[in-house]
């Protein structure tokens, strides 16, 4: 729930002192508020209010500069730790649902900043803004704002974070990027694409690659590899066309036009590192199907924009449908995956290489991931992810790991009646690590008696 004392403000938060006018905190609150389908009555009184402290707390104005003249004082700036000073000490943004999207909206326009003037993201700016986000995200469920999740066609999951479209035309769409390990990375066939505007992503945890590609029209046919394929949306009313952020299915066809596919450099990227891809140019993401990885991506219009590109596939290829239903997977599941992976990350001091995930990671995705079911009731579906046939449960990584937060877990698995006399491949229960890690509470907890605590 949302807390008045500021406590969701502060947490893993820097001091970070770049830049950030008025008038470009009020222009992402509005994309903010299309992704999050946010009500008048949470953007209105924080629009408010960032034009009141705008104008009457702008730091420094010229001399001469009238004080009506609301637009130019909107467009000082003020840095971004007395933004979030100001707004986490005003009681109506900690109210619930305007605080959420205060700290989308600040994090965003924190992370908008630094791209636009080539600022480094560095870790400390990376955990302040994943911070927020995530606060956000996750104490979100009980308030009005909508935030979605959709399936892209390359696999992963999409939460919209702020969308700004001008004529059906993305000005700049940031979102929040989840690959799971659950082996679902799209078409292999289709894979290479290109976007209309130009792209860059901010990678929060695990490892992927970028491949890019050069594609020309060579004059003899016999020497191309593709075709070009055009995409056609189905939106969430079930008409074609749809050119949203959020679409229920997509269907890209052949458009006949033949094309010549060569590779070019492959860019490695892991936590903390940022990589672009210029508007129109071609590339694919390669993720292992078995691990976690989370990005912050944004399309950016402003940085460049070309109206033609494709998708590339087969040249006897017909067309291929590609759902975007995300199954039931809820942007907090999402957070928490990301969160808990990034904090085990973080305490181990290593980022994993290679295709397989860590045991204990795969158990905090089966919890999310299965408590996500079981909060849209199905109680079936969610226990097939708190009891897996092999592996690590969710119920063993917690213990591997103890905390008072890993306690309450558990004890969320002991009232949906989750098996925790499984072992996993060493021949380990939950009770088992609990005591080999000198862990009273949760052996307690997990023997069904009470706390010595």
């Amino acid at each position: 729930m949302p807390s008045s004392d500021g406590k969701l403000w502060t947490a893993n938060i820097a001091n970070d002192e770049t830049s950030i006018a008025a008038a470009s905190l009020l222009r992402v609150l509005e994309g903010v508020a299309v992704a999050t389908n946010a009500p008048d009555g949470y953007v209105q009184p924080l629009a408010q209010w960032l034009r009141h402290y705008g104008v009457t707390k702008g730091s420094n104005p010229p001399l001469g500069t009238p004080p009506t003249d609301a637009k130019t004082t909107l467009d000082l700036a003020l840095p971004f730790g007395e933004w979030r000073a100001a707004i986490a000490s005003s009681s109506e943004n900690n109210k619930e649902g305007v605080q959420q999207l205060a700290q989308i909206t600040l994090a965003v326009a924190l992370l908008r900043e630094k791209a636009r003037r080539g600022l480094d993201v560095d870790t400390a700016s990376l955990d302040t803004i994943w911070s927020l986000i995530h606060k956000a995200i996750i104490s979100a469920q009980g308030t009005k704002l909508q935030l979605l999740v959709c399936r892209s066609a390359q696999g992963f999951l999409a939460v919209p974070l702020c969308s700004l479209l001008k004529d059906g035309r993305i000005e700049e769409l940031w979102r929040l990027h989840t690959w799971l390990p659950d082996g679902r990375r799209g078409e292999f066939e289709v894979c290479i694409h290109a976007h209309q505007p130009f792209a860059q992503s901010w990678t929060l945890l695990g490892h992927g690659t970028n491949c890019n590609f050069k594609v020309d029209s060579p004059d003899d046919p016999s020497l191309t590899t593709h075709a070009t394929y055009g995409c056609c949306y189905v939106a969430e009313d079930g008409k074609l066309g749809g050119s949203g952020y959020l679409r229920m299915s997509s269907t890209i066809r052949n458009t006949g036009r033949l094309v010549r596919v060569t590779p070019g450099s492959r860019e490695p990227h892991s936590r903390d590192m940022t990589y672009s891809v210029p508007a129109g140019a071609y590339h694919r993401s390669i993720v292992s199907g078995s691990r976690v990885h989370a990005t912050f991506f944004v399309f950016d219009a402003h940085r460049g924009y070309v109206d033609n590109t494709a998708v590339l596939g087969p040249k006897d290829g017909s067309e291929w449908a590609q759902p975007r239903d995300a199954d039931g997977i809820t942007p907090q599941a999402l957070a928490q995956t990301v969160g808990a992976t990034r904090n085990w990350e973080q305490a181990q001091g290593v980022t994993l290489e290679g295709d397989d995930e860590n045991a204990t990671v795969m158990g905090y995705y089966r919890f999310f991931r299965g408590l996500g079911l079981l909060q849209a009731g199905r109680r079936e579906d969610a226990l097939q992810y708190f009891n897996p046939p092999k592996g690590c449960t969710p119920a063993q990584a917690f213990a591997r790991e103890p905390s008072q937060q890993h306690r309450e877990y558990i004890k969320k698995l002991i009232e949906v009646e989750a098996d925790l006399d499984l072992v996993d491949e060493s021949g380990y229960k939950a009770l088992d690590y609990a005591v080999q890690n000198g862990d009273t509470e949760t052996e307690a907890l997990i023997r069904g008696q009470p706390s010595a605590a």
